[in-house]
């Protein structure tokens, strides 16, 4: 069995059929190599919609028209997770116009309530399954919405999983945007999972690419960094809330191969997100090398070295903030995503740190 993993899928922007017809030339190498897949897998940012509109205290809501649902079809994909911080973006009823959706297009998704994927053929038993960590401040989490990361409770789906005999896909959606190297926790309860089981870390949302190591038996990719994402846009400004820079035009392709229910050989394709076309960039792999090589650091020498790299990353996005630009959040949203995040910490707390 032959899977493929992909990263952030967002079908807004350039990458929505209304606003790009030339979509199937864009993509037209990476399809090639997806059709050769038995299975394709990949992360779904985006909600679709139909007239629902923007819920709950957020800096951006990001979601996507009903035609897309093409594009996922033209790259192959046969299942789509949804464990992520943008699925409750336009609320309940686009949360389950989506799920309606891609079942009505033969899509099965996983990571929302309590969903789990299971893939076989005549040798291999895969368990896919989803979840979406607090500290990415998500809407809609828990039993009738979004998985919740739990340390322990994905401990124990996996153990059950194992125990019927599935090899385990985690998919994983924590960690903070825009920055290579994956905050200490994540490394912590990765490197946990892989002494009780062999299985696959799935990991997105930092909207780079970050390291890949092997502990054991188990692959842990910790970041697959975005697979197509545009600018993200508010109300607020004419100007982008994020504009993407070269590094969250850089993504990554995961390759699975297996034999009975052990990975026998893994590839990571190196992407960039061209203007005309999306370019497969061999060359990119020794930049992906060395944030895997960082991995195997001191951790205090580590840490301090991501604390630098997200500290200047603050501060440049800092810097590009004005007067105005805080008259305009002087508001209830703001007052709403500050409450939200304080409570967003506590449950962070609760569920992954008091487990490492």
């Amino acid at each position: 069995m032959k899977i493929a993993l992909l990263g952030d899928i967002a079908l807004y922007g350039r990458f929505a059929v209304e606003n790009n017809p030339h979509l199937d030339h864009y993509f037209e190498d990476v399809e090639r190599l997806l059709a050769g897949m038995d299975h394709v897998i990949g992360n779904l940012e985006t909600p679709f919609v139909d007239k629902q509109k923007k819920y709950g205290a957020k800096s951006a809501h990001i979601c996507c028209k009903l035609p897309n649902v093409e594009v996922l079809k033209s790259l192959h994909v046969s299942a789509v997770g949804l464990a992520n911080n943008h699925a409750f973006d336009f609320g309940r009823e686009a949360f389950e116009l989506t799920c309606n959706h891609l079942q009505d297009n033969n899509i099965p998704f996983f990571g929302i309530k309590g969903k789990e994927l299971f893939l076989e053929d005549a040798s291999t038993k895969i368990a896919l399954s989803g979840f979406c960590c607090y500290s990415t401040n998500p809407l809609g989490m828990g039993e009738d919405g979004v998985n919740i990361l739990n340390v322990e409770e994905v401990e124990r789906q996996m153990r059950e999983n194992q125990e019927k005999g599935f090899f385990n896909i985690v998919s994983i959606h924590t960690g903070q945007e825009h920055v290579n190297y994956p905050n200490y926790d994540a490394i912590i309860m990765a490197r946990k999972w892989a002494k009780q089981f062999d299985y696959v870390y799935y990991g997105h949302h930092p909207h780079v690419v970050q390291g890949v190591e092997k502990c054991g038996n188990s692959h842990i990719f910790y970041s697959l960094g975005n697979f197509c994402f545009d600018d993200v846009y508010t109300s607020k400004s004419k100007k982008p809330l994020v504009k993407l820079s070269d590094n969250n035009k850089t993504g990554m392709i995961v390759i699975l191969e297996f034999e009975g229910n052990a990975v026998k050989n893994h590839e990571t394709i190196p992407f960039y997100m061209g203007e005309e076309k999306m370019e497969i960039r061999k060359d990119l792999a020794p930049q992906f090398e060395s944030y895997s090589s960082a991995l195997s650091m001191p951790k205090g020498e580590y840490v301090s070295m991501r604390r630098k790299l997200l500290n200047a990353y603050i501060q440049k996005r800092k810097e590009m903030r004005n007067l105005t630009w805080y008259l305009k959040r002087l508001n209830l949203n703001s007052y709403l995503m500050i409450r939200n995040a304080k409570n967003n910490a506590k449950a962070y707390q609760a569920n992954v740190r008091t487990y490492l």
